[in-house]
């Protein structure tokens, strides 16, 4: 008599190695590759600074002084368009030099760096005003 068990495993083999051992390899090699992604992504992180900026006063003290400019209104709303966009284009630039920007209004901890002055001195170098320092975020 012959025996199946013995001869039906060899036809489903691939190199010698049986479906299961190629699906455990695959899943070990997948794993290993997936988990050195998220170690690299994690330490990435661990090196974002995170900034925080006070838009709140930035606006509120550029529209307080647009106020007493004595403009016309219409002239006053597109000026503070302008700078809004300036002040959006500043602080985007500080997220792609790696930090992450919070708005200080929602932080809670004082521990943490305000660029608050970058952004409006860079915001005022967007715009062009005369006395921006040279020293803002590019």
């Amino acid at each position: 008599m012959r025996n199946i068990l013995a001869t039906s495993g060899a036809m489903h083999r691939f190199a010698g190695f049986s479906p299961t051992a190629l699906m455990l390899t695959g899943s070990m090699l997948a794993s290993t590759i997936w988990a050195a992604w998220a170690t690299h992504e994690i330490v990435a992180l661990q090196h974002r600074e995170v900034v925080t900026v006070q838009l709140s006063r930035i606006m509120g003290d550029f529209v307080e002084a647009e106020a007493r400019s004595g403009r016309p209104a219409e002239e006053t709303q597109a000026r503070v368009g302008v700078y809004l966009k300036a002040v959006e284009a500043s602080v985007a630039a500080l997220g792609r030099d790696g930090r992450t920007v919070l708005v200080a209004e929602a932080v809670v901890s004082g521990g943490v760096p305000d660029l608050t002055d970058q952004v409006r001195t860079d915001a005022a170098r967007r715009l062009g005003a005369p006395g921006a320092s040279s020293h803002a975020v590019r």
